[in-house]
């Protein structure tokens, strides 16, 4: 469904003036142009979120190699104790 209600555009423009032909075209403009930026606006928030998935994703990573040097680091250090003992 159209952002603008192009029929009622063109009826505004023919009653201040503007021959049908000029009614019509300049409605379409506007209505393509509301689709254009529509459009980049879904590009853009779709690249946004491309690149939050992508941080989210190395976020993970680091967090998984953090708690893996955790584990290893207490693994050691049981080790260790129970060497002593």
């Amino acid at each position: 469904m159209p952002i603008t209600k192009e029929l009622e555009n063109i009826r505004k423009f023919e009653s201040v003036g503007f021959t049908h032909a000029q009614a019509e075209i300049l409605a379409e403009t506007i209505e393509q142009s509301h689709i254009d930026g529509q459009k980049d606006l879904k590009e853009f928030i779709n690249e946004k979120l491309d690149k939050l998935e992508l941080r989210i994703k190395a976020s993970h990573a680091d967090l998984l190699m953090k708690i893996f040097a955790i584990v290893a680091g207490c693994t050691s250090i049981a080790v260790a104790v129970s060497k002593l003992l």
